[in-house]
């Protein structure tokens, strides 16, 4: 039997998730994608922010719903409310988190129903080993056939993505910030960092990476070859509360000018 403790906290838990699901939470944030040569945006990552009580981060939220069995309708009600941007910002494409248990459910079909999905892109989160890539591999072609595009989010971070690359074949390759962190003065960075640019180059993927915080970070990125970035020193995530006025903006250097101003 469970201990009564475990048995409390998990309940605890699945009140907490079936709070957020009943209620309008997450927020959306939307960080701006920058492609390098030349410098100019081209898309942003939606993000979910969480501000319910006990204060966490959006991973702990996301890890407790996987918990406890309810980590598909996050992910769902978290794209839904992402993609509500996608008309406001008809110049850029909206990139957006799903898990392979997620996709496998086949929603996103109806999630995207009615939307411009040669501006979604979908990023896969690193998850426990795929047992079965053909059906995942099946999940994704009834998307993939209306244009919407497949990214491998946090490459670097872990095993599973790896996988994800091999078999899924993306047009995003999303290098995780742990490998572009002080990617100035590593050398070990560097190289692996220009293996997978070379990889991407033969494969007819893009890489993308994340997390870039410096001006010396990001001149070796585009010397390794590295044709888009996300972080902190290209732009900040915009809050929801001001992304309809910013997003819809045809101004981008506005945009990057509000974002570098404002935390996430």
């Amino acid at each position: 039997m469970e201990n009564a403790a475990i048995v409390r906290e998990r309940e605890e838990k699945m009140a907490r998730i079936q709070g957020v699901l009943r209620g309008d939470e997450p927020s959306i944030v939307y960080q701006p994608i920058y492609s390098l040569a030349p410098r100019r945006m081209v898309g942003l990552e939606c993000l979910s922010r969480f501000s319910s009580t006990p204060t966490r981060g959006p991973n702990q939220w996301f890890a407790d719903a996987d918990e406890v069995g309810m980590a598909v309708p996050l992910e769902l009600k978290a794209i839904r409310k992402a993609l509500a941007g996608l008309s406001a910002v008809p110049d850029f494409y909206l990139s957006v988190n799903a898990s392979p248990e997620t996709i496998l459910t086949g929603e996103l079909e109806a999630a995207f129903a009615d939307m411009e999905t040669d501006r979604i892109v979908l990023e896969i989160t690193e998850s426990a080993c795929v047992s079965d890539y053909e059906k995942l591999i099946q999940a994704l072609e009834p998307l993939r056939s209306r244009s919407v595009r497949i990214a491998v989010d946090d490459v670097g971070a872990g095993f599973a993505n790896m996988r994800h690359i091999i078999n899924l074949h993306p047009e995003f390759i999303k290098l995780d910030s742990s490998l572009i962190r002080g990617i100035d003065t590593d050398a070990r960075r560097r190289a692996l960092v220009a293996a997978m640019v070379s990889f991407a180059t033969e494969t007819g993927s893009q890489i993308v990476a994340e997390g870039v915080e410096t001006a010396e970070e990001l001149d070796v990125l585009k010397s390794l070859g590295v044709t888009s970035a996300q972080g902190y020193f290209l732009g900040r995530p915009v809050r929801a509360a001001i992304a309809a006025r910013l997003l819809g903006s045809s101004s981008e250097e506005r945009l990057a000018v509000r974002t570098q101003r404002r935390g996430a």
